[in-house]
């Protein structure tokens, strides 16, 4: 070989020859000469890397909450960490000023989005839409929930008429809590009440007073109804709350994927997830299911849902059962005078005195039928919208 030096060389072998004499063997021949073992092949990972058929890999530092606990540097502690990894300060908490300023620009892009989902009411016989400053009233809160209550035999016996009409819906004798501390009091809420007693109303009021810095000045408001989450998430099939907001922010301008992770992780959401009871079998135990992990991961964070009384298979681990109590007397007074004043087409003080008017007359023995119903938010509002067209009609003809 050595008179040869210029020749190309090709072996033809099944097993390459390994203790050969020296300068015979396969590797000597035909072995990488830069290489001290002579391999016949020599394919590096850095090659592999260098021509994209292996990834780099990226390592970041996971929490521990012990060295947070015992304030420890972890390169301090760390044997030979590697110069490579992620200082732990490029992953600050945000502080107290960034969180802030971050949940009011939020709310600022949001603004908008958030008037326009939960500040308008469309009623049912009004063929505009109503603001809901302009009619609502504060509701109350029971302290123990109606339909759960015990009595005996013997008691529903010496139950008069009106007061067994009113059995098992809540009384408005009984102990109230405003509603709004309520919420304040409990983190995890779910409120319950027949159909029409405004449970939805109540969450948008909240998201609205929340969205003009009334009440929870703190959070950012999210209001998703569980139906509408549903129809989304079949087509995706995927029940994902945190997906679901994302694509709500997207809709107001907020691209960055990364903000409501910020805001749940620094607990400066509240969330309200209305109608429950309107998921459909086939579907209520993934949505359950995603609310309780949601709920869990995110627990900084206040969360109210609602749900009609008789849906009981919705309970939720570590919510909070409230119900929402019937009218009171005063409620329906207060309530009478927003919508008399803001339906009527001549003034202010005509719509007073129509609104005394209606008082007067629900008052009177034989209307006490409606009396009782006038409990019910939804039933009271058709029964002034019966009262208002009546009135239109009379003044046409």
């Amino acid at each position: 070989m050595a008179a040869l030096p210029n020749a190309t060389f090709i072996g033809f072998t099944g097993t390459p020859v390994s203790k050969a004499a020296k300068g015979q063997s396969t590797f000597q021949t035909f072995g990488e000469p830069t290489d001290p073992k002579s391999s016949l092949d020599s394919y590096s990972t850095a090659d592999s890397v260098r021509d994209g058929t292996t990834l780099k890999l990226n390592y970041a530092l996971a929490k521990s909450e012990f060295r947070l606990i015992l304030e420890l540097n972890w390169r301090e502690i760390a044997t030979n960490p590697p110069a490579e990894f992620l200082q732990q300060e490029e992953y600050p908490q945000p502080s107290v000023l960034h969180i802030d300023k971050l949940v009011e620009q939020v709310r600022s892009q949001r603004f908008d989005k958030i008037q326009d989902q939960c500040g308008i009411l469309q009623l049912l016989d009004i063929s505009r839409p109503v603001a809901i400053d302009d009619i609502y009233i504060d509701v109350n809160i029971l302290e123990s929930i109606a339909s759960q209550q015990w009595v005996e035999i013997s008691e529903l016996q010496n139950l008069d008429p009106k007061e067994f009409d009113r059995f098992g819906l809540g009384s408005a004798d009984q102990n109230q809590i405003p509603g709004t501390h309520v919420v304040e009091t409990h983190s995890k809420l779910r409120v319950l009440g027949k159909p029409g007693v405004g449970k939805t109303t109540f969450l948008q009021y909240l998201a609205i007073q929340c969205n003009q810095s009334a009440f929870a000045v703190n959070q950012v408001p999210i209001f998703i109804t569980l139906r509408n989450f549903v129809e989304e998430s079949k087509i995706n099939n995927e029940f994902s709350l945190l997906k679901y907001i994302r694509q709500e922010f997207l809709t107001s301008g907020i691209l960055d994927p990364s903000v409501i992770e910020t805001l749940l992780n620094a607990g400066r959401v509240l969330l309200l997830l209305d109608g429950m009871d309107e998921i459909l079998n086939q579907q209520s135990n993934a949505v359950l299911s995603e609310i309780r992990r949601f709920s869990e991961k995110y627990h900084k964070n206040q969360l109210v849902a609602t749900c009609r009384t008789a849906s009981q298979k919705f309970r939720l681990q570590g919510f909070t059962d409230v119900e929402i109590a019937p009218l009171t007397s005063e409620q329906i007074r207060a309530f009478a005078q927003k919508w008399f004043v803001v339906f009527t087409k001549t003034n202010q003080k005509d719509g007073l005195a129509q609104s005394v008017e209606f008082i007067q007359k629900l008052e009177l023995d034989e209307n006490w039928q409606f009396r009782q119903s006038a409990g019910n938010f939804f039933l009271l509002l058709s029964g002034l919208s019966r009262i208002l067209h009546s009135e239109e009609n009379r003044c046409q003809l």
